[in-house]
């Protein structure tokens, strides 16, 4: 672990139960979140995610009356991003809110990411009556994580009007996502999100063309940007370049209980249509964490096309 400059500030206000978490001015706010839980999350915190913190330029800046709630709200972006550690980022989505109610960002991501469809219903309607309180930027980004959140309580109501809604929420989403990773440029999941938006909208090689420029100046090896970037290049067929950037992130990532890194060569595996290591390591990532949607996605597909190689 690295002691740099976010670590030891941790410490040093630990006992006042503030984090400076280079997201701006907050306030001390009662949680029942203890000191020692929110110092160890940051000891456990790697330093990938620490040095973001550190970032002083192209950060976006949230609305949320407490540091601690900004701390826990990135963390959660940095557990299902960079490490598909679906799980722990929605304890993280959940810490933040004991530590900000209010924040209304945090609450439109929880509920992307929860199962209960009665809470899930709940944000939308809380998110919805305080639409229009944030600053431009932040209303823009809340606009496109609520529609996600509109868009599955259809789906799991089995509403017929899901399907065409989430084809304008993605076009919308591309739109607003364009404007904000170029204002806020040091910000790597706001670039991993847009690249998805693009893929889903327009495919493989157009998204491969906008993740090269992305990453030409900073965040060529985030992990989810260089596993996304490996998922990509399988998909157009260069699959030993897809091979080479699965292989990168496995050795970048250090702490191999992290979903990411086998999520991504099971996939790459599977699209090279290498199906027992496909599985192996498919199996591996859904075994770390159950809640890792691309990787339970994927288990499914590869043990269907097992199953038919055998029939």
């Amino acid at each position: 672990m690295c002691f740099n400059s976010s670590f030891c500030l941790v410490l040093m206000f630990a006992a006042s139960v503030v984090f400076l978490a280079g997201c701006g001015g907050g306030e001390v706010v009662q949680s029942d979140v203890s000191e020692v839980d929110m110092v160890n999350d940051t000891i456990k915190s790697d330093d990938y995610f620490l040095d973001y913190l550190d970032v002083e330029n192209g950060r976006m800046r949230y609305t949320s009356r407490s540091d601690s709630a900004l701390f826990y709200y990135n963390l959660g972006w940095h557990q299902i991003m960079d490490e598909g550690r679906y799980a722990e980022a929605e304890l993280s989505y959940r810490k933040s809110l004991k530590f900000d109610p209010d924040f209304l960002i945090c609450q439109a991501v929880l509920g992307r990411l929860t199962l209960d469809d009665e809470e899930r219903a709940a944000i939308y309607e809380s998110v919805e009556l305080k639409r229009g309180t944030l600053p431009a930027d932040e209303e823009k980004l809340l606009s496109v994580y609520h529609d996600f959140v509109h868009y599955t309580n259809l789906r799991e109501r089995g509403d017929t009007t899901a399907l065409p809604f989430i084809r304008k929420a993605l076009l919308n989403g591309e739109k607003v996502f364009r404007g904000l990773v170029h204002k806020y440029s040091g910000e790597p999941w706001l670039k991993s999100e847009y690249v998805e938006f693009i893929n889903s909208n327009h495919g493989a090689e157009v998204a491969l063309d906008s993740l090269a420029a992305l990453t030409r100046e900073r965040h060529a090896e985030n992990p989810f940007l260089l596993g996304f970037g490996a998922s990509l290049k399988a998909e157009t067929g260069e699959l030993e370049e897809a091979l080479n950037r699965a292989e990168r992130l496995e050795a970048l990532t250090n702490d191999k209980s992290e979903p990411k890194p086998w999520a991504v060569l099971a996939d790459v595996y599977f699209q090279r249509g290498e199906l027992e290591l496909a599985k192996q390591h498919v199996d591996r990532a859904v075994q770390l964490d159950s809640r890792n949607l691309d990787a339970s996605r994927l288990q499914t597909k590869v043990d269907a096309a097992i199953a038919a190689l055998s029939d």
